[in-house]
């Protein structure tokens, strides 16, 4: 990997599939998206946020950004990775979030929910106010989503003292659209969309740079259209695609990623593919 660094004049990898929060790109419309969550979280009034987008877009390194971004010293947040899980799971992993050093949760829903209260009373007191993030809340069963609904109602001299923030993929949307008692609780919504073409190449330059290389000069500018059309302007793709490129203009011996490497690699990635979808095909078949 050493050889693979000095290359490219890198520190670390700047594609890799982790949500680390160095490499996070502020596109205009996900400082936007960062700068409502957070008016969101300061407000503490809103009961309910919902970020949505599309697979791969930063939904949830936006989540994470702005749990970092928040003052410990006036927000306590919670999150949880998974969302698809009932009520009772969700509540107790918020419990032992809040109070980790409790050796002992109350028995029945309604006690946990009135120990979640009074967990949340006790922040209050202190001037913290509890921020729950539910990723992939896609998931939730309606009935979970409901439930979630109950959490809205705490409140301590008249102001509430817990907001929930949604995150997950478009069907969200419609979960809660079908919700008519959560969807009038959600007082902020945004939905993530792709970057498009001159978004992809900042991105692409923010991140090499941000692993270490001077300027992030190393995609041609034909190959960083080509880039952006095939990737669809999803982050997730951009990295998965520009990683190849970066490995197999190294493994060429050339300096530049240039727009045949990227129509090699993104012909090899459109093949791969396509034989993983015929195999699942047959497999479903069989």
């Amino acid at each position: 990997m050493s050889d693979f660094l000095q290359h490219w004049q890198l520190d670390v990898k700047p594609f890799e599939a982790t949500w680390d929060t160095r490499f996070y790109y502020r596109s205009p419309q996900h400082q936007e998206a960062l700068d409502r969550l957070l008016y969101l979280a300061s407000e503490r009034t809103m009961n309910l946020g919902m970020l949505t987008g599309e697979i791969g877009c930063g939904k949830t390194i936006t989540s994470a950004i702005l749990a970092q971004s928040l003052d410990p010293c006036s927000h306590l947040v919670v999150t949880c990775a998974n969302s698809g899980f009932s009520f009772d799971e969700l509540l107790i992993y918020i419990l032992w979030q809040l109070d980790p050093e409790a050796s002992l949760l109350p028995e029945g829903k309604f006690a946990r929910c009135e120990h979640l209260r009074k967990l949340c009373e006790n922040a209050a007191d202190r001037g913290r106010h509890v921020i729950v993030l539910l990723d992939e809340a896609q998931d939730l069963p309606e009935d979970t989503l409901r439930q979630l609904g109950w959490l809205t109602n705490f409140n301590g001299d008249g102001r509430p003292l817990l907001t929930l923030l949604l995150i997950g993929q478009p069907p969200l949307r419609r979960l809660v659209n079908c919700n008519q008692a959560i969807q009038q609780r959600i007082g902020l919504r945004f939905h993530l969309l792709p970057l498009d073409e001159q978004s992809t190449a900042s991105y692409v330059t923010h991140r090499l740079k941000a692993a270490g290389n001077a300027d992030g000069a190393l995609f041609d500018e034909e190959a960083l259209a080509q880039l952006h059309h095939f990737s669809r302007g999803i982050p997730r793709e951009i990295n998965r695609t520009a990683k190849l490129c970066l490995e197999h203009a190294w493994a060429s011996g050339d300096n530049r990623v240039t727009p045949q490497i990227l129509h090699d690699v993104a012909c090899d990635i459109y093949r791969q593919d396509n034989l993983i979808s015929s195999a699942t095909v047959m497999a479903c078949a069989t």
